[in-house]
Formats: C-alpha cells, structure tokens, sequence
C-alpha cells in the first residue's frame, strides 16, 4: 500500500509518501519539508493569521501534486499545537477539504505514541529506554519509552516560534533578551526533570527541524545521510547557541546556510536542546531525521 503522511506543524509541514503494510515502512518514495509558520501570532491573538493560512493553502496545493504523481492508496494529514490553539482552526480544516487532503488533530492521548513510534523507527535495540525531544513551532514534546511500553510524556508550552515571538525583538539578541529564552526554558523543563529522570535512558533523541538544522550548519549543508544519526553534543550544542545569539538573521541565513523561515527560529531551538542536557546532565543527543509523518504514516499502514 502506498500513504502520504503529512505533519502539519506550527512552524514546517512534512509530507512523507511510503510504501508499506501492517508490519510497517518498506520504501520511501518522497520525503518533503516546506517552512510554513502556521502559528504566526497564534500566541498573541488566538487565531491563525490570513498569511499563514495563504501560506499553509499554498504548499498543501504543492504537496497534494507530488501525492497525485505517486498515486497513493491512502491519505492522513495530522495537525498539532497551533491548530488545537487557534481560535479560527476550522479554516485550516477547510483547505484541507477543498484541496482533498484529511486533516486529523492528533489526539493528547494518540500524539506521544505516534510522535516516540515516527521517530524511533529503526532506532530502537532491545529494551532500553530512549528520550525524545520534539522541538515545535509552538510546543516541544518530551517522551521517554522503549520498544514495548511509554513510561512518560509531556508537552510544554516551549516552542521555538511560540518564544521567539514572546522574547525576542532584535537579532542580534541582547543580553537581557538571551537571559529571559533561558530561564523560561529553564523553568519548563524543572516542571519535567524529576520524571524523566526516574526512567534511565541509553540514548537522547532529537527529532524535528531545530536539530537537522544544526546538524546541516555544522557539517555545511543539509546531507540526510550524514544529518542523520549526527551526535550534537553539549560543547556543539554552546557553540551554536552563542553564534545564533551574536548574529543577524541575514548572517545566519548567508554565512551558516541555515534556511530562512528557520533562522529567527533557531536560537530558541538550539537553547531548548542545550539546556535539557545540561539539566540531564547527559553528554550528547542523536540526530533523526524522522518524527511524527513516520509515526502518522505507521498509523495509516495499520489502520
């Protein structure tokens, strides 16, 4: 069976077509990422921004072409944060229909089960434990499981268009601007670390568009082969911190190749990842490439 599994997030939307069956991914035919900032000013106003949804109509159109190419079988877009946040959602849903795409919420209880399957796929060894950090555009997820069971999910309010738009004004930041990412930052991930800490993992994963990006500025380019599996450790992780602190927007884009409607983005990313194993005290995280599509696509093949 062939499915296109999109992850409509806040801030980019994937669109994954596979091949597969009941016992999961056999072929990949397209893996595509488009940044679309839906959650523009959701935190502020409440309601998705007629640009965003512009913007969000526009690559659906794009996406919906490459899925007709590949003629697939099934379709299941799945939306999170800012959909769930936004007071007009239904308009998103709208376009969805008209372009002939489903759109699902994920469900609270159904997103930590596809998000931790999409991104441990073809990770996990045995039965250790694995954490997984899915930094959003609005929220960032943290699950900690293993093959057979989730011992512990939590989504904070810490994404990094959601604290960007909070906290931020100027790129460059200033030093008062850099304090305040951090210490909500810090205050978040206190309200999570005696739980996490009662499941000792092996490996820290970190999954979404912030981690690939930084892997990609730190080999030189986006090379999925190399992205992928790439360890960001704490020391990387300070760097990258301190060089998206200390530059413009139009530096980062220029100078670091990282793409444009994620580089006002990435500093908060960078920080959510470094602070989390600082507080973990763990020396280093793993780059995947995968995440909640591969989880969706999963879920379409055993439905």
């Amino acid at each position: 069976m062939k499915v296109a599994a999109l992850d409509l997030g806040s801030n980019s939307f994937l669109c994954l077509i596979v091949e597969g069956d009941k016992s999961g991914i056999k072929k990949v035919l397209s893996d595509q990422v488009k940044v679309v900032r839906l959650g523009q000013g959701v935190d502020k106003t409440g309601s998705f921004h007629p640009d965003a949804l512009k913007r969000a109509k526009e690559c659906l159109t794009e996406f919906k072409k490459e899925i007709d190419r590949h003629n697939v079988d099934r379709i299941l877009a799945m939306a999170t944060s800012a959909a769930r946040d936004a007071k007009n959602g239904s308009e998103l849903f709208k376009i969805g229909e008209d372009i002939g795409i489903p759109i699902e919420i994920i469900p609270g209880s159904d997103e930590a089960r596809i998000t931790f399957a999409g991104s441990t796929e073809g990770n996990l060894k045995g039965d250790e434990n694995v954490i997984v950090i899915d930094v959003g555009g609005g929220s960032t997820e943290f699950i900690v499981g293993n093959r057979s069971k989730l011992h512990f999910a939590k989504s904070l309010d810490v994404g990094c268009v959601r604290m960007t738009e909070k906290f931020i004004t100027a790129q460059p930041l200033s030093e008062s601007e850099k304090q305040a990412v951090e210490n909500s930052v810090d205050i978040a991930l206190d309200s999570i670390l005696s739980e996490v800490q009662k499941y000792p993992a092996t490996d820290v994963l970190a999954v979404a568009g912030t981690p690939s990006a930084i892997a990609a500025a730190e080999i030189g380019k986006f090379d999925a082969e190399k992205v992928h599996g790439f360890i960001l450790d704490q020391g990387k992780l300070q760097k990258w911190c301190d060089i998206l602190a200390s530059t413009s927007v139009q530096e980062k884009i220029e100078k670091y190749k990282i793409e444009s409607g994620r580089a006002d983005v990435l500093f908060v990313g960078a920080t959510i990842l470094h602070r989390f194993l600082l507080k973990m005290n763990k020396p280093a995280m793993k780059v995947s490439i995968k995440g909640v599509r591969y989880g969706v696509a999963l879920e379409v093949l055993r439905r």
